[in-house]
């Protein structure tokens, strides 16, 4: 069985080794605790809140039902705006044409933002393996990068 993202272990074999981490059990306790508190305070200053997570909700899931409408829009927005849109099939031809584009300005080294759909594909690390060195802009993802670890949290890597 292989691993959620690219080296990553299987998620039995990743949760029995997290369970038995007491700092990061009590890291992501403190972390999980903050993320509900300031969204208490948050949802608390909204008296339409459970309205607005309502509508959120209908708008998302119009929008998945409808998605091939949707990327063509976008493809054709983006297209009209002078950017160009490449389509991938599956992550090893997004990492192929991402790969592609970089080596084509003729750099070694790229600046990335966040990107769970970049990490699922594994796109660091097709990078390195070209030999192009990724950076992340997002403090807590690029202090896990350098030290050649992994996020332990989606919101909360570091």
């Amino acid at each position: 069985m292989s691993g959620t993202f690219v080296g990553m272990p299987a998620f039995p074999k990743a949760a029995h080794e997290a369970v038995g981490n007491t700092t990061l059990r009590a890291n992501l306790k403190h972390a999980t605790h903050t993320i509900r508190d300031k969204r208490a305070k948050a949802v608390a200053e909204l008296d339409d809140w459970a309205l607005l997570r309502e509508a959120g909700k209908q708008i998302k899931d119009h929008t998945l039902r409808h998605l091939d409408t949707y990327l063509v829009q976008l493809e054709e927005a983006v297209t009209a705006a002078g950017g160009v849109v490449h389509w991938a099939a599956d992550a090893d031809e997004a990492n192929r044409i991402v790969t592609r584009l970089v080596k084509e300005t003729g750099e070694s080294e790229v600046v990335k933002v966040k990107s769970m759909a970049t990490q699922e594909i594994g796109l660091n690390e097709a990078l390195e393996a070209a030999g192009i060195a990724a950076y992340e802009t997002d403090l807590a993802e690029l202090i896990v990068q350098l030290g050649h670890d992994r996020p332990s949290h989606i919101l909360v890597p570091a």
